[in-house]
């Protein structure tokens, strides 16, 4: 996860004083020109740096662009069960090379509530365990060939492609440009040690005294947070070790500080995240604190475990970067195997540490996360699972529109006495009164959350997106007839109304539409039979129509309030149709979203 996620508020303050901010970076910039100018194999070194992190930035947007939400949905399925989480973690990781990614993805399935806490953990660990991968692959590969030659036509062929490719297939130019990268960067960082070799030892710090190991460590985990990529703080360690800058035990400390460098990053994410999410980082914390202090202790008793599988498995005696790889891979398996069966305990521990909060209002959003906004499928459940509690609110809204209460109402089908008991109208809230305590703050923070979404979208995933809001559009018009609707009923809610009788068969006939609509929502089934939801209506309207052509001629109804019945007759049907569009209805979105004046539900 990138730190400049989380330092937004300080770099908010430098944009509202745009003339200190460019004075910082033009400092900044020509003080690091100056000093690189001095120091030219420092300069190869820091170029490579960047390289291989820009590298790594274009093979992660080539992945998250190609894989259309298939790796989202394939993380969904594959923590059903903790092993299977630890599993795919540790697949996903070595497949995309990215830790922060599927750290994201968990995070934000957690935070939605689509992934249990122990499920997440579980995949966090794996995550650990997929990225030893890149040390293995930098020290195989990386270390011994002359990347340089294979770079550029890596990086021609990414950027042809990702001028002339069509948008849909431009994620294969990502992925070859973040290739090359990655190797001209790794390049780069053999040069820049290359070139130290005669110059720089650190041998007379690297003594055989336990005290300085932790330096080293520090050192890893200060590179770490720095450069936002372990992979970045390894390959420099591998980059040293193998130009002889760096001897081995040393090494291997630095290895283990990259890993615990980790969770500098998973805590300040925790500061601004839900309490889902603080829960999976907090496990994060734990696991690499607790990893790293282990591998730190067994640090001899491993490199003389390290050396006895090399020799098994054919690595050589001096063969310095795949031992570390080895290292690097048996002190996160070795944490796995201890933390474990530890799961459900620490999941237990971090909701205790981190309880729900009870004071959140209840229309504010709680799935809404910023780091949702960087993936499509994430995005996309997070404002499913917005809509979703939208559409609850607005269910109990529209029981209070008719006069009866929720529990009467939803969940079982509502009985005729409920909604001939004795009526109250001082005990009933206006609509428009609970529309703008409950509904739209909800429904504001919705859109808001839908304008910033900026990640490439399929055609499938932005219907789907149209098509969730064309419902809560419906639910705010279905709100706004229940509001005139609750105005008649309140003013003819006495006994002795002449309306009584046909409200509390209008009233009746409402609460088994939204009963049956409600539990189609709650079972996720959305196409619901129209004609079990609008036929009592239609027949109470009916019969109602009929008996007042019948009372008017026999003078046993004022016109007056008949005209009143016929317009709540019209206005509950307006209210059931609005939340049972035709099966058949095009749905048609501009490709901005729509301003809430035009939607009407700023009134």
């Amino acid at each position: 996860m990138a730190l400049s996620t989380y330092f937004s508020p300080w770099r908010q303050r430098l944009h509202n004083h745009p003339t200190l901010s460019g004075r910082l970076v033009i400092t900044g910039l020509l003080a690091a020109t100056a000093l690189l100018m001095s120091y030219l194999d420092l300069a190869t070194l820091a170029a490579g740096l960047g390289l291989f992190l820009w590298g790594m930035g274009y093979l992660e947007r080539g992945i998250k662009q190609l894989s259309g939400g298939k790796l989202e949905r394939w993380l969904h399925r594959a923590t059903g069960t903790q092993p299977r989480a630890l599993a795919f973690g540790a697949l996903a990781t070595a497949t995309v090379q990215s830790s922060s990614l599927i750290t994201l993805l968990s995070m934000s399935f957690v935070s939605a509530g689509l992934v249990t806490l122990p499920s997440a953990i579980a995949l966090l660990f794996g995550a650990n365990l997929g990225t030893t991968t890149g040390a293995w692959l930098m020290a195989t590969f990386g270390l011994g060939f002359d990347l340089a030659r294979y770079a550029m036509p890596f990086l021609a062929a990414g950027l042809i492609g990702s001028r002339l490719l069509a948008k849909r297939y431009r994620g294969y130019a990502y992925l070859l440009m973040g290739v090359g990268l990655l190797f001209l960067g790794i390049d780069f960082m053999k040069l820049g040690f290359s070139a130290w070799q005669n110059g720089l030892s650190l041998e007379g710090f690297a003594g055989e005294q336990f005290w300085h190991w932790p330096l080293y460590v520090l050192f890893g985990v200060i590179a770490t947070v720095v450069m936002q990529s372990s992979h970045a703080t390894l390959l420099i360690t591998l980059a040293a070790l193998a130009s002889g800058q760096l001897p081995y035990l040393p090494a291997l400390a630095v290895a283990i500080g990259a890993n615990v460098g980790t969770t500098v990053t998973a805590l300040l994410g925790a500061l601004g995240a839900s309490i889902a999410a603080r829960r999976l980082a907090g496990a994060h914390v734990v696991f690499n604190l607790f990893t790293g202090a282990v591998a730190l202790l067994l640090l001899l008793p491993l490199a003389w475990l390290v050396d006895q599988i090399s020799s098994v498995i054919g690595i050589g005696a001096e063969a310095w970067p795949l031992k570390l790889a080895l290292f690097h891979t048996l002190f996160n398996v070795l944490g796995i195997v201890l933390m474990l069966p530890a799961i459900p305990a620490l999941a237990r521990a971090l909701e205790r540490i981190f309880p729900a909060s009870t004071k959140q209002p209840y229309a504010q959003a709680r799935y809404l996360e910023a780091s949702a906004l960087q993936l499509p499928d994430t995005a996309i459940n997070a404002l499913e699972q917005e809509c979703r509690r939208l559409e609850r609110h607005a269910y109990h809204v529209l029981c209070s529109a008719i006069l009866m209460r929720s529990a009467d109402v939803l969940g079982h089908p509502p009985k005729r006495q409920k909604a001939t008991a004795l009526i109250d109208p001082s005990a009933w809230p206006a609509v428009n009164e609970r529309y703008h305590e409950r509904i739209k703050p909800l429904l504001s923070e919705i859109l808001a959350f839908y304008a910033r979404i900026d990640t490439p979208l399929t055609k499938a995933q932005q219907t789907h997106i149209q098509l969730r809001l064309q419902r809560i559009f419906r639910l705010v018009e279905a709100v706004r007839f229940g509001e005139v609707l609750q105005r008649s009923l309140l003013r003819h809610a006495a006994r002795t109304s002449p309306l009584r009788d046909a409200h509390d068969a209008l009233r009746l006939a409402v609460a088994q539409g939204l009963n049956q609509l409600s539990q189609g929502q709650n079972e996720g089934n959305t196409d619901i039979s129209m004609t079990a939801v609008v036929e009592p209506l239609d027949t109470i309207s009916q019969q109602w129509q009929r008996e007042i052509a019948t009372r008017l001629r026999s003078e046993r109804l004022d016109p007056a309030l008949a005209s009143t019945l016929m317009n709540d007759l019209h206005q509950a049907q307006r209210l059931i149709y609005a939340l049972t569009p035709s099966d058949r209805e095009v749905v048609t979105f501009s490709s901005s979203l729509p301003s809430p004046q035009c939607l009407g539900i700023n009134n």
